[in-house]
C-alpha cells in the first residue's frame, strides 16, 4: 500500500514474475483494467486471514482449515464427513458475509439447502461453536470436535 501510494520506493511482488520496481508496480496498479483487492494478513506470520468481500470462494488454505476444524457437517446431529460437504457462509454472501474461517462452516448439501429456507438462523462464535435456531425458535449448538483428548497441564520442573 505504501508503495502504491508513493510513500516509499520498495519493490513489489508480481505473482509469477517476482520483484518489480516500485514505478512499474504503480503503473500496473493504476491501469484501467486493474482490480485491487484487500487482503488482510497476520502481521507476525504473514498468513492470509481475510480476502474481504471481493471473493466468494475461499482459498484452498481457508477451505482446508475449515474442513480440518469442522471434520463433519456442522448441523447438530449430522455426521457426514466434511470432505463431502459444501463450505457455506454463516452470514449469506448476499447479506454481507465474508470469506474467512470465522464465517465459513461445512454443511452437507441437504443441510446447506435447509439453512437457506426461511426462518433458520445460524451464528458462529469465535471458538467455532455454531448455534442453529429453527423457525420455531428452538436453538441447538454444535462445537467442532477436538483433534485429541485434552491434556493435563504439568508443572515445570524446579530449577
Amino acid at each position: 500500500l505504501a508503495t502504491y501510494l508513493g510513500a516509499n520506493e520498495d519493490p513489489a511482488e508480481l505473482a509469477g514474475h517476482g520483484c518489480i520496481p516500485a514505478s512499474l508496480a504503480r503503473e500496473i496498479a493504476g491501469g484501467p483494467d486493474t482490480v485491487l483487492r484487500r487482503i488482510i494478513t497476520d502481521p507476525l506470520s504473514g498468513q492470509v486471514l481475510d480476502l474481504g468481500r471481493d471473493r466468494y470462494r475461499p482459498t484452498a488454505g481457508v477451505g482446508e482449515f475449515v474442513r480440518v476444524r469442522d471434520r463433519e457437517c456442522r448441523r447438530p446431529g449430522c455426521h457426514r464427513p466434511a470432505q463431502a460437504c459444501d463450505l457455506d457462509h454463516v452470514v449469506p454472501w448476499q447479506f454481507g458475509g465474508h470469506t474467512n474461517a470465522d464465517e465459513l462452516i461445512d454443511l452437507c448439501r441437504r443441510d446447506h439447502r435447509l439453512k437457506d429456507e426461511p426462518g433458520w438462523v445460524y451464528s458462529l462464535a469465535p471458538d467455532g461453536t455454531l448455534t442453529v435456531t429453527t423457525p420455531t425458535g428452538q436453538s441447538y449448538d454444535s462445537s467442532p470436535p477436538p483433534l485429541h483428548e485434552p491434556r493435563v497441564a504439568t508443572e515445570p520442573p524446579p530449577f
